[in-house]
């Protein structure tokens, strides 16, 4: 497999996820992420934020995060008065959890796109929540989930994907709310024309690139669609 070394670029030309704007890393409390993912997904960053416990000790990260947010339920007894770091920004609002308090943060900070690591993993709810945080704020924030294996992103009737992956690289399409209509894929093992895609309707998932740029279109509604890494963002998962 190809190493970041071999990369032409960082996360900030990333095929699927090519910076746009004001771009903010999250990294969340869930299963930490590989260093070299991180490392990837910090080029380019313009604001790199922690919730609560996430990569926590902090000086253990590729560079030491701009804010950590959260209700700090997870640090209690574990901050240091005077120790030269983060700054620590505390809300207690129950009614949001720590990944929401980081994306309305970052909003009010001027930031339009976010990477959202450690948002997978340790807790089914917590996963499903951060996956329907694209769609919640989808008025206001790009969007990308990134977890071990593959990365996600938001597509709704706005625009034509248009993504130059390597043929065989995996994916998949699934529904956002109430689905998506008038699906078309070109460049798919498994093309769509036309299709509607509802929750409960067909599978569409382990699809594979044939033929390059992968394109996506439909005409309402929106999509979450899944990559498989290993063909694209030019790095090792495993143990830096």
């Amino acid at each position: 497999m190809p190493t970041l070394d071999s990369a032409p670029g960082g996360g900030d030309s990333c095929p699927i996820f090519a910076k746009e704007g004001r771009r903010a890393v999250v990294l969340c409390d869930g299963p930490p992420p590989p260093e070299r993912l991180l490392e990837y997904w910090l080029t380019g960053a313009d604001l790199f934020v922690c919730t609560d416990a996430a990569g926590h000790p902090y000086d253990q990260l590729p560079c030491l995060p701009d804010v950590v947010i959260g209700d700090f339920d997870s640090l209690t007894g574990r901050l240091l008065s005077g120790r030269d770091g983060p700054r620590f920004l505390l809300v207690d609002d129950q009614h949001t959890t720590d990944s929401e308090k980081a994306l309305l943060y970052i909003i009010e900070d001027g930031v339009t796109e976010a990477i959202l690591l450690g948002a997978t993993g340790w807790r089914l709810d917590h996963t499903l929540f951060n996956c329907f945080l694209m769609e919640r704020y989808a008025d206001r924030l790009r969007i990308c989930v990134s977890g071990y294996q593959c990365d996600t992103v938001r597509v709704d009737a706005t625009r034509t994907v248009s993504w130059k992956l390597e043929v065989g690289t995996g994916f998949s399409l699934l529904p956002l709310g109430v689905g998506a209509t008038g699906v078309t894929t070109d460049g798919a093992q498994y093309p769509l024309l036309n299709a509607d895609i509802s929750p409960g309707g067909p599978a569409y998932v382990s699809n594979r690139i044939l033929e390059s740029p992968l394109l996506i279109s439909l005409k309402a509604g929106s999509l979450l669609v899944t990559v498989d890494r290993g063909g694209w963002p030019r790095y090792e998962v495993g143990e830096a």
